[in-house]
């Protein structure tokens, strides 16, 4: 007797699974789990929709197996981008939250203008970019050592905001020349420090001399 209720369960049971698992499977191929929708917010419209239209290549995916490799690539190739994270809405909706990168100074690159991402990302200049406020690299340097320039300038307590331009030079050293039209000749070494320096000389005194020479160690020489 106990040997036939037991026959009998494992009948069900194996029943139950054979049935649930054809369903799961009906389930998990029903178009109900494509992706069809991308909700992304960070990006203006414009931007939006021409992100939407490159994320349709994972489209008809199904949202249990997104191609994560795939969307972080389809993510990272758009300049625009600093970070990103994404939720998954089922059945068939991906939300994908941007951090924009901050636009930092324009470079000019075989006659067209392009804006310098903090992203380290090259983003041709557009007339919806309002970009005229940011200073102009001249000297072609990478990005990195732009990129690498800024950091120092932020980290100076130096006030990037008021450079019209940034002069790099092969040797390694930089003029910036600022929007009061004062030009600062810096040198290659200690950089941080002689920013603090110059900054600090120009918060205290009215200057009216249009150049600030630093290139001599432990010297600022003012000269028109």
């Amino acid at each position: 007797m106990h040997q036939k209720i037991s026959k009998k369960i494992f009948i069900y049971l194996f029943f139950f699974i054979f049935v649930g698992t054809i369903n799961n499977q009906k389930i998990t191929n029903s178009y109900l789990f494509e992706i069809k929708n991308f909700q992304i917010s960070g990006l203006e419209n414009n931007y939006k929709k021409e992100l939407e239209n490159n994320l349709y290549k994972i489209a008809d995916f199904k949202i249990f197996f997104v191609d994560k490799n795939l969307l972080k690539s389809l993510l990272n190739t758009n300049t625009l981008i600093e970070k990103f994270h994404v939720f998954k809405i089922y059945p068939s909706t991906l939300n994908i939250k941007i951090e924009k990168t901050k636009f930092l100074a324009r470079l000019n690159i075989d006659g067209e203008i392009f804006l310098v991402g903090s992203n380290g990302k090259l983003t041709k200049n557009s007339s919806s970019s309002n970009s005229e406020e940011l200073p102009f690299i001249f000297g072609s340097p990478k990005v990195e050592q732009f990129l690498k320039i800024f950091s120092i300038i932020s980290t100076s307590g130096f006030e990037y905001e008021n450079i019209k331009n940034l002069f790099f030079y092969k040797s390694g050293r930089i003029d910036l020349e600022m929007k009061n039209n004062i030009l600062l000749k810096l040198p290659v070494d200690n950089l941080k420090k002689v920013l603090k320096n110059i900054s600090q000389l120009m918060s205290n005194h009215q200057l009216k001399k249009k150049i600030i020479d630093a290139r001599v160690p432990n010297q600022i020489i003012l000269y028109d």
